[in-house]
């Protein structure tokens, strides 16, 4: 029955995944509440609620943000609370407090929360000691960050190396794209660069994924995931590559003197190739990490043309530079390091 649960094809919608963390977070973080018996436990279900996010991530940086601003609104709400034993009226002694919390949530707008603490402690009347309030507002954002970080880790987390790769592929997509144009001047600089923004835009994709991996377990990602802690810089560099390709070509205009149309057929054939195998690698490795044999990857290299018969010197060093590129990153792709996870 498990079995079947985790291989439920629906557990691949990540609107179904954080749903299940969603609710797994409210119920843990209500247990624990209930088991340590806060008089208050709703601001714990509250807590989960807001700091847990779709990714690891998004959810330390949200609890992080959370408990600062609870400890600082619960360490400066000891004063208005001091305050009103010594008979001060409410108003004068929340605004004590409130004024400079103010200014710090506009200077800082991640601390807010202390504000919100301050008023809960403050301004919401109790028939126990006061000062217990704003340590039981900090022992629920405990609870509920604390919860919210075990959940993102342990249920259904969104398997960030997946996420990178299948992001790979459309950045090496977006290469390609740029190429194709290049190649038969159907478009002009302006063009180009937006292709480029598109596929910049995936390859942030493929960033964030990666930092997101390096952050679900303790040990480094050099160590256990070689290959997608090389990937990001690996295709930035093509990249780059490719936009100094296109501005080349397409600086060459519709001379036919630089590049006969034979030579510049096999190129773009083996080059396609190349780009190819780089897009099935990514796709494969999105689906499980299985690794690839050397001499698969070698034997890519070795179909890939060089930059012979160009006789323009900026053409022929722009794909040069290419093509050493496009070699480490099928040289990336291609080691198997499948052990190592």
């Amino acid at each position: 029955m498990a079995s079947f649960l985790f291989a439920a094809p629906w557990l691949n919608n990540p609107t179904a995944r954080q749903t299940i963390r969603l609710l797994v977070s409210v119920g843990l973080s209500g247990l624990v509440a209930w088991l340590t018996n806060l008089q208050e436990p709703g601001w714990a279900l509250i807590t989960s609620v807001i700091v847990t996010q779709s990714s690891i991530t998004e959810t330390l940086s949200s609890g992080r943000y959370q408990m600062v601003g609870t400890l600082i609104g619960a360490a400066v709400s000891i004063l208005p609370i001091t305050l009103l034993m010594f008979h001060w009226p409410l108003w004068q002694s929340f605004a004590v407090a409130f004024v400079p919390l103010a200014v710090l949530a506009s200077w800082r707008p991640n601390t807010r929360m202390a504000v919100v603490t301050l008023m809960i402690a403050t301004l919401f009347p109790t028939q126990d000691d006061p000062y217990l309030r704003p340590v039981e507002r900090v022992l629920s954002i405990l609870i509920g960050v604390g919860v919210s970080m075990l959940v993102s880790y342990v249920v259904l987390h969104e398997q960030a190396r997946r996420d990178a790769f299948r992001n790979a592929a459309a950045t090496v997509r977006k290469i390609v794209d740029i190429l194709d144009h290049a190649r038969n001047r159907d478009i002009d600089w302006l063009g180009i660069q937006d292709l480029n923004d598109e596929g910049a835009a995936a390859l942030r994709k493929v960033q964030a994924a990666v930092e997101e991996a390096r952050r679900e377990r303790w040990r480094p990602l050099e160590q256990r995931d070689p290959m997608l802690a090389a990937l990001p810089k690996a295709l930035r560099q093509l990249q780059m590559d490719t936009l100094v390709v296109a501005r080349a070509i397409l600086r060459a205009g519709g001379q036919n003197t630089t590049v006969s149309r034979e030579t510049a057929a096999a190129l773009s054939a083996g080059m396609m190739r190349g780009f190819e195998w780089i897009i099935i690698r990514c796709e494969s490795e999105a689906v499980t990490r299985s690794g690839e044999e050397y001499r698969v990857a070698a034997g890519v290299i070795t179909a890939l043309p060089t930059e012979e018969g160009i006789d323009d010197e900026i053409i022929r060093f722009a794909v040069h530079i290419l093509r050493t590129d496009l070699i480490s990153l099928i040289r990336l792709l291609g080691e198997d390091d499948a052990d190592r996870s």
